[in-house]
C-alpha cells in the first residue's frame, strides 16, 4: 500500500466536527488533580502575567498546562473551545483539532480565509514529508504525516494584517514602519500521525489520540483508515521569543523507524512521571514531553529541542527557537530567494541566530515573529513557469 503514498493526500473523513477519537477510555472516577482542572488551567492561561511567570520559572509545568488545555475535549460546534462538561481524556475531537489548519488560512491568491467558525465541515489535509524533505516511515512501511494548525488569536492577527497572502507579507516587508508582532495568546501546533494497522497495531490503538481518515491513492482508490498521533509541537507567544515544547507517543521507537536521540532533561522526566500517573486510565498516559525551549543559549551553550517524529534526521542540530527566529520574507528581487534558507546540508541552525541577513536592505530579510507557517502563503503564478523558485529549495 505504500508504493503510491508520495502522491497521496489524506483527507479527514469527518462530520462537522472534524474527527473523532477511537478507543478512548473514560477516566476512572477520582478526585481531579489541579493539573487536570480546566477552570484552573484556563484562568492561568488567560492571565498574561501569570502565564509568563509560569513559562519562565516553571517551564515543565507550563508545557503540560498547554498540553492539557489544547488536548481537552472540544465543545461541539465551535472551534477552539473546550467542553467543561467532559473530563480530560474523554472521547471526541480535542481543542487544537478544531483550530484552523494552514491550508484553510494560506488560501489561493486574491482569496480571503473563511471566518473563524466557518468551514467546520472542511477537509484538512495531512502532508507527507518532514521539513527537510525526507519521509519518516513506520514499521509497517507507511509514511508518518503532518499538519499545522493555529488558534483564533493567531488566525485573527494574520487576517487583520493580511499576512495570510504573499502579497500582504510583501506589503509588510515594504512598510519600514510596520512590525509583525503576534499577540501574547497566539498558539500554533504541528502534529505528526501514523496509520494504525487494525491487525499489526491491534494492541496499541487504544494508546493513541486517533482520527478516522479517508486514504486516497493516486489511482483514485479510497480506504477508510485510522491514524494515531505520534508527535505534537506547541508554540506559544507567551514570551517574546515564544515558548517551545514538544511531546511524543512513548512507543514511537517500537512503531516508527526512528528514536529520540536527545536526552530527556531530569526536570522533564520528573514532570512526565507525575503527569503519566495522573493520566492513568486514558490514552494520554502514553505521551511524554521531550523538552522545552525559552532561550537560544543556556550557560553559554546552544539549547536543543527535537521530536523524533518531526526532526528525525537532524535532531543533533535541531533548535525550534533558533529555526523559527529565521522565519522571514525577502525583497522581491532578493538573490537569495523569498525566504531565508534555514537548512545547510540538512543541518539546522542552533544557538543565537545570525543578525546580518535581517533588515530593510534589498538583500536582507524581514523577520516574521517566529512564525514559519507564513511561508505557506501562496504566490501568484510565475510568469515563467519553468523557473524554479529558490524558496522551494531546501
Amino acid at each position: 500500500m505504500n508504493k503510491d503514498l508520495r502522491a497521496i493526500i489524506v483527507t479527514l473523513a469527518c462530520t462537522a466536527l472534524l474527527t473523532f477519537s477511537i478507543g478512548a477510555q473514560q477516566p476512572a472516577a477520582r478526585p481531579v488533580a489541579p493539573e487536570l482542572q480546566l477552570a484552573r488551567l484556563s484562568q492561568i492561561s488567560k492571565d498574561a502575567q501569570k502565564s509568563r511567570q509560569m513559562a519562565t520559572l516553571s517551564p515543565v509545568d507550563f508545557g503540560w498546562l498547554l498540553f492539557v488545555l489544547e488536548n481537552w475535549p472540544s465543545l461541539a460546534g465551535q472551534r477552539g473551545v473546550p467542553d467543561g462538561s467532559k473530563p480530560f481524556g474523554a472521547p471526541g475531537p480535542v481543542v487544537w483539532q478544531t483550530w484552523k489548519t494552514a491550508p484553510e488560512v494560506y488560501v489561493a491568491p486574491n482569496q480571503t480565509p473563511l471566518p473563524w467558525n466557518l468551514g467546520l465541515a472542511g477537509t484538512p489535509v495531512l502532508a507527507q514529508g518532514e521539513i527537510d524533505g525526507r519521509t519518516l516511515l513506520d514499521v509497517n512501511n507507511n509514511p508518518v504525516m503532518y499538519q499545522v494548525l493555529m488558534n483564533q488569536p493567531t488566525f485573527n492577527y494574520l487576517v487583520s494584517q493580511k499576512l495570510y497572502s504573499f502579497a500582504g507579507q510583501e506589503a509588510a516587508r515594504n512598510n519600514i514602519s510596520s512590525q509583525i508582532r503576534f499577540p501574547s495568546d497566539a498558539l500554533e501546533v504541528k502534529a505528526s500521525w501514523r496509520i494504525l494497522d487494525p491487525v499489526a497495531d491491534q494492541t496499541r490503538i487504544s494508546h493513541y489520540l486517533t482520527q478516522r481518515v479517508t486514504y486516497t491513492g493516486s489511482d483514485g482508490s479510497k480506504l477508510q483508515l485510522v491514524v494515531g498521533l505520534t508527535g505534537l509541537h506547541i508554540a506559544s507567544k507567551v514570551l517574546p521569543k515564544w515558548f517551545w515544547v514538544t511531546f511524543e507517543q512513548t512507543e514511537n521507537a517500537a512503531t516508527t523507524k526512528t528514536k529520540l536521540n536527545l536526552p530527556i532533561p531530569p526536570d522533564v522526566a520528573a514532570g512526565n512521571a507525575k503527569m503519566q500517573r495522573l493520566l492513568g486510565g486514558t490514552f494520554w498516559q502514553y505521551y511524554m514531553m521531550d523538552g522545552y525551549q525559552t532561550e537560544f543559549l543556556a550557560a553559554g551553550k546552544p539549547t536543543l529541542l527535537a521530536n523524533s517524529q518531526i526532526e528525525t534526521n537532524f535532531q543533533s542540530s535541531s533548535s525550534c527557537i533558533t529555526c523559527h527566529a529565521l522565519a522571514s520574507i525577502g525583497a522581491a528581487n532578493n538573490p537569495g530567494g523569498a525566504r531565508f534558507a534555514f537548512f545547510k546540508n540538512f543541518q539546522g541552525y542552533i544557538g543565537a541566530p545570525p543578525t546580518s541577513p535581517f533588515g530593510p536592505g534589498p538583500q536582507q530579510y524581514t523577520q516574521l515573529d517566529y512564525v514559519w507557517s507564513m511561508r505557506e502563503a501562496q504566490r501568484p503564478a510565475a510568469k515563467n513557469p519553468t523557473t524554479t523558485s529558490k524558496e522551494q529549495v531546501r
